[in-house]
């Protein structure tokens, strides 16, 4: 046996603490990158708008202002990111079918 002692099984209290303690460390890690995007995000959209890249369209259901890239290829979400209610009408053309049209031409 070379003088080493076979490690012991953890109990169930053990076992509890110890995923406890992963938990709490995966949480911090998840809130550090959390921030970490949040001013990556800041940042990324106070330089576009300083370019004239950005949109800022309020929400007429909450009254949050949305920030849109203005870039060509870019798809943008037309709903609001924090109520999810769409903040730009439709497009009259989606209700005659003109829009169907120009998309298979």
């Amino acid at each position: 046996m070379n003088g080493v002692r076979p490690q012991k099984k953890l109990s169930q209290n053990q076992l509890t603490q110890a995923l406890f303690e992963v938990s709490g460390k995966v949480e911090r890690l998840s809130m550090a990158f959390t921030h970490d995007m949040q001013r990556t995000n800041i940042l990324l959209f106070t330089l576009l708008k300083e370019l004239g890249k950005v949109e800022e369209i309020k929400c007429e259901s909450c009254g949050v202002v949305n920030l849109r890239p203005i870039m060509e290829g870019i798809e943008v979400n037309p709903m609001c990111v924090e109520c999810g209610e769409r903040i730009e009408p439709w497009d009259e053309r989606a209700f005659t079918g003109e829009l169907m049209d120009e998309e298979e031409e």
